[in-house]
């Protein structure tokens, strides 16, 4: 996925300024932003949910906003994404499977909470969580989602815990093959950045070629 300095707003107001981004990839990508609604904005010209008023949102090279929408999920995202503080765990996981076409039975969320280590927190708020867990389950359930391939996670840091505990989860993710986009802020995004994400600002590191044998032979004027 691609920004090519997408804005809403123009000039001085803007909302978001144009932004260049490239998200992609095997490790996850940080983007990083300032300004309390401009995390929400963003997340969203991520996922297909907004469009821009200049500039252009790409995937796969193309301006397609309905293929955006599909292959994207916002994760814990304020206002549109976010769950309700005091909801059960497991109430959370039972309309996350509904939305993914799955069993919704108390059986197959207990499963599910099992399996992610999360069996004790079944009936309790979603507050409860510690933020390494909640950002792992939170992500875990919207992959399950048919089509997703993408996840936008909006602004971690808010509920506090160290980046490098939560990091993991996310990074697991990308390796797994699912483009993983974290917005946030300037601080979080440089220390992300020094546990290994990618700076979406900056262009693709290259990769160099390894030469060959052959190569060294072939230049060796002996």
């Amino acid at each position: 996925m691609q920004l090519e300095r997408a804005a809403i707003g123009r000039g001085l107001g803007a909302a978001v300024p144009a932004l260049d981004l490239i998200v992609d990839g095997p490790l996850p990508v940080v983007v990083a932003v300032q300004t309390d609604e401009r995390p929400l904005l963003v997340s969203m010209l991520l996922a297909g949910r907004i469009r821009c008023d200049s500039g252009r949102v790409l995937v796969d090279g193309r301006d397609d906003a309905d293929e955006l929408r599909r292959r994207s999920a916002l994760v814990d995202t304020p206002i549109v994404a976010e769950p309700t503080a005091g909801i059960a765990l497991k109430i959370i996981v039972a309309e996350e499977f509904s939305f993914a076409g799955l069993p919704t039975s108390g059986r197959a969320v207990r499963a599910f909470l099992a399996d992610h280590n999360l069996a004790e927190y079944a009936s309790l708020p979603v507050r409860s969580l510690l933020p390494a867990d909640r950002i792992r389950v939170l992500c875990e359930l919207a992959v399950l989602r048919a089509g997703v391939d993408g996840i936008i996670v909006t602004s971690p840091e808010r509920h506090g815990g160290e980046p490098s505990q939560w990091f993991g989860p996310l990074a697991d993710l990308a390796e797994r093959g699912v483009t993983v986009t974290v917005v946030t802020d300037y601080a979080t995004a440089a220390i992300l950045v020094s546990l290994g994400a990618r700076d979406g600002a900056l262009p693709e590191p290259e990769v160099p070629e390894l030469s060959s044998p052959t190569d060294s032979l072939e230049s060796d004027p002996q």
